[in-house]
């Protein structure tokens, strides 16, 4: 295992033109992993011949620029296990020619299509974003394939150093895998990029505590419901997902819907505002599909403390407990309500943390720590 960042014979960066082929589940900047892929994506496309192999929910498939990217669509109309099926990915897989096929999974579609028509590549470069920790019964079933796609892929990137210890897949290849964290662009929450939000009344978007992540069965907001309940505090969840009306009836019976407000899908704008207006970030999820938490390195960029919860993955990787906020057990709602309490009621512990906080993202989480990081090992792995 190796920490790219701190890798010194990485540390003069190799700008020859690489063609690039990243094959993703979905392309968007919605979701973590596609936000991920997409920010990557853009972040590689100055420097590199970058271009796109995903599935949308399509009969058809699409071919179209995006950003200067070409996007290639593959039509997957229908799905097992919420993991989109298409027919035709193995032949647009194998007409790819390029000097790194980098695979993001989980993508079940994609490792099947590897197998029967491998990329033209020089280098194939898997990133694990996360297991499909729901589908245990599709995974025993998949897992023939996932072995042998591994072991055919030159390196395994994966976004935290837990990762490799806690699952067994990566640990049994930890000889090839490398770590590189993921990050966002430390610009897209600056006061020039965000002047807009000024219009925005701050009372309407400010809470005592923050949430933001799709409403989904692994981020654990009934967990964050409850422990409001416990306590004298205001939250805001921001997020769209199919819990959304089961979220609402809970706070409804926990006699709490006056302080509680569901934002749905906001701009960047309100967002940053939301941020800034907000006393503590929370990411209360309880399953290890949560691998990273990209929403903590937001969170930290602005300033704010973190309560995130001691997965065996990335997450309490990303924010450190009692350095940049506090860890508690997953689903424990008096631990988390016995946390937002601490934070806050201690003004100067909660400023500390947060300035803690904003200075491990910035010399971390960065997109351009990503990128270069990206960058500097396919030079590596190409030019040996």
């Amino acid at each position: 295992m190796r920490l790219i960042m701190d890798v010194p014979e990485l540390g003069v960066r190799v700008l020859n033109l690489v063609s690039v082929v990243q094959i993703s589940t979905f392309y968007s900047d919605h979701g973590g992993v596609e936000k991920s892929v997409s920010d990557l994506v853009l972040g590689l496309k100055s420097e590199h011949d970058v271009r796109v192999l995903c599935t949308h929910n399509s009969t058809k498939t699409s071919r179209e620029q995006r950003d200067g990217i070409l996007v290639t669509a593959v039509g997957a109309p229908f799905g097992i296990q919420g993991r989109p099926m298409a027919a035709t990915f193995p032949l647009e897989l194998g007409r790819q020619k390029c000097d790194v096929a980098h695979y993001h999974l989980p993508f079940p579609l994609a490792m099947a299509s590897h197998m029967l028509a491998a990329p033209k590549a020089r280098l194939t470069v898997a990133t694990w974003h996360h297991d499909l920790v729901r589908h245990a019964k599709f995974n025993k079933m998949i897992q023939p394939l996932l072995e042998s796609f591994l072991d055919r892929m030159d390196i395994i990137i994966v976004t935290a150093p837990a990762l490799i210890e806690h699952t067994p897949v990566l640990y049994k290849r930890r000889h090839k895998c490398r770590v590189i964290p993921l990050g966002i662009e430390e610009q897209r929450f600056s006061p020039e990029r965000n002047v807009g939000a000024s219009t925005t009344n701050d009372q309407e978007l400010g809470s005592d505590v923050l949430f933001v992540g799709r409403l989904v069965y692994y981020k654990g907001c009934d967990i964050l419901l409850r422990a409001i309940s416990k306590i004298d505090a205001s939250v805001s969840l921001v997020g769209e997902g199919p819990l959304l009306a089961e979220l609402q009836s809970l706070a409804s019976e926990l006699g709490i819907s006056n302080r509680v407000r569901f934002h749905g899908r906001v701009s960047d704008e309100q967002l940053a505002l939301m941020y800034k207006t907000s006393s503590i970030f929370v990411l209360p999820s309880t399953l290890p599909t949560e691998c990273f938490g990209l929403v903590q390195v937001e969170a930290m960029l602005n300033g704010k403390p973190v309560i995130n919860t001691n997965l065996p993955t990335g997450v309490p990787w990303v924010s450190l407990h009692n350095e940049t906020g506090i860890t508690v057990p997953p689903g424990d709602v008096d631990a988390l309500a016995s946390a937002i309490r601490l934070l806050l009621d201690d003004a100067p512990m909660r400023k500390k943390l947060g300035a803690q906080a904003a200075t491990r993202a910035q010399n971390m989480f960065t997109l351009k720590h990503h990128v270069e990081a990206m960058t500097d090992l396919y030079a590596d792995l190409l030019a040996n």
